[in-house]
């Protein structure tokens, strides 16, 4: 799967068919869980990006819900694994066009630094 943030969230699967991840919160839980890809979000950020500073009583179960709907759209492709403090969305970085673009730019920038502007251009 293809995950686009920069812009509208677009998921692409490896055929190029489009999955709709939901509604508002849907969208937001899993912009949350992209920009951290491959790595733990905590409950109280995801929580905290959903319903803000001050969460309505039962958010945890709410949050639990939430991630169950979005485990049932993303299907196996994309999976969101439980771990002790939080979830994690197991997906490589370079599956997030903002991942690859701040990789792409990082190599862009020591390619300029080392003297190299071709592969810089190539890269930037």
């Amino acid at each position: 799967m293809r995950f686009g943030i920069l812009g509208p969230l677009d998921i692409r699967t490896d055929d190029g068919g489009s999955v709709d991840p939901g509604g508002p919160r849907p969208r937001a839980l899993l912009t949350l869980l992209l920009l951290a890809a491959g790595r733990t979000v905590t409950t109280g950020r995801l929580t905290e990006g959903l319903y803000g500073a001050e969460p309505p009583a039962g958010a945890a179960n709410a949050l639990q819900s939430q991630i169950s709907r979005l485990r049932r759209r993303l299907g196996p492709h994309a999976p969101i694994e439980a771990v002790p403090a939080g979830y994690r969305l197991a997906v490589p970085s370079g599956a997030v066009d903002a991942h690859r673009f701040e990789r792409l730019a990082a190599e862009g920038r020591s390619a300029l630094a080392a003297g190299d502007p071709e592969r810089a251009a190539d890269r930037l």
